[in-house]
């Protein structure tokens, strides 16, 4: 079979399927604006926006359909180009969220069409509203949130099958429309994640080396920043150091936005949390890493002794499924994306999202409740490997959703 798959900033969700299924044989080509990409077995071939208006006084308004429309005609036209040299693919699966199947159906209308959905906006009820802290103060904003989801829509539209990664994203979406998406996880290597009591690591060249036999509490996001609850970890800091003298934090994450707006004052979102702490804290003890290689990141949760992992209600993290396959001791936020992987006291403890002083003591439960907390640590490896395991689990229903024989 042929298979195309899109994605702005490929491989993005796509990595794991799309080299399986040149593994396998099949045509795998990958379009995407990066301008190289170099899976084993994947032709890809980059593509550039068409111009546009870029108004920078309207930039923030038109944002959500501009750069979208202007991917769309790209992708359009370079999909053109590859059926009049006499490329048409059986499957073509598109992330939605960059606006670049609207066109793909008129250009291959024999091929069927995949949307990958990640995320529905609502005004209430979701990430949006959920933070006192940081409330909307701009009424533009749900406009751009309803702009986008107008994308999503038209994307459908041009889709023949619909897919999401999770329950809690594809019930994000309209009531009358969850029918038509498909619940299939992008999948992680379960198998090839795993504990390692012996682990050891250093944490740069003059830092010190943590292992198992010192508590280390560490937590996880690509940037600091609220929608990962990043200023709740950070006002439980000194909570966190006064439960043993012994104790290292260690945080994983860079210092951009990956999801949350913009810092106030210029700052960024690390340097507001830390100001607002700075006096009460021992930072000698707490060890920001930044982004991590992916090698280095799986050695930061082999030593961890509790993993701490927050979201609003928005996307779940794969850092969140790769914690659990890891035999981490999970002290999760109570929403609902965490849900859907961990249940309270059976592979990990839940706290109220914006209790920095429960986080505290969920952390030294399961610090003092040894035995109790490995347990629920392998129930999470049990559920990681059955639910979400690429190979035996993902792979299969992915197949079989892709119609390959």
């Amino acid at each position: 079979m042929r298979f195309v798959f899109v994605h702005q900033n490929f491989p993005g969700q796509f990595g794991r399927i799309a080299r399986a299924l040149a593994q396998e044989g099949h045509e795998v080509v990958a379009l995407g604006m990066v301008k190289t990409c170099a899976i084993p077995g994947v032709r890809y071939i980059a593509y550039d926006a068409v111009p546009g208006p870029d108004d920078a006084p309207f930039q923030n308004r038109y944002s959500p359909v501009v750069p979208r429309l202007r991917r769309a005609y790209g992708v359009a036209h370079r999909a053109r180009q590859m059926a009049e040299q006499g490329f048409h693919p059986d499957v073509v699966v598109v992330n939605t969220g960059w606006g670049e199947n609207l066109f793909l159906k008129d250009v291959w209308p024999n091929a069927r069409h995949v949307a990958y959905f990640e995320y529905y906006y609502a005004a209430k009820g979701q990430d949006l509203d959920f933070d006192p802290e940081f409330p909307i103060t701009n009424p533009e904003i749900i406009w751009r949130l309803r702009a986008k989801n107008a994308m999503q829509l038209g994307a459908l539209d041009a889709a023949d099958l619909a897919v999401a990664p999770t329950a809690y994203q594809r019930d994000t979406f309209p009531a009358y429309l969850r029918d038509r998406i498909a619940v299939i996880h992008d999948g992680i290597d379960a198998q090839d994640l795993k504990p390692d009591p012996s682990v050891s690591l250093r944490l740069g060249p003059k830092g010190p080396r943590l292992s198992r036999d010192i508590p280390v509490v560490t937590y996880v996001s690509r940037n600091i920043e609220p929608m990962r609850g990043s200023h709740v970890m950070f006002r439980s800091l000194p909570g966190l150091l006064a439960i043993d003298p012994r104790l290292r934090v260690v945080v994983v994450g860079g210092k951009g936005t990956s999801y949350s707006g913009q810092a106030p004052g210029g700052k960024t979102w690390f340097d507001v949390f830390r100001e607002r702490i700075d006096g009460e804290v021992d930072w000698s003890r707490v060890h920001f890493v930044g982004n991590l290689p992916y090698d280095q990141f799986v050695k930061v949760l082999q030593v961890s002794s509790a993993h701490i992992y927050m979201t609003y209600p928005f996307v779940l993290s794969w850092s969140s499924i790769e914690a659990m396959a890891l035999e981490c001791r999970l002290v999760a936020s109570d929403t609902a994306p965490v849900r859907e992987i961990v249940e309270e006291g059976v592979n990990g403890r839940l706290f109220d999202f914006f209790d920095d002083k429960a986080l505290v003591e969920r952390v030294r439960e399961t610090l003092a409740e040894k035995a109790r907390s490995a347990e629920m640590a392998r129930e999470g490896r049990r559920i990681a490997l059955e639910r979400y395991d690429f190979q035996n689990v993902c792979l299969p229903k992915w197949r079989a959703f892709l119609g390959v024989g």
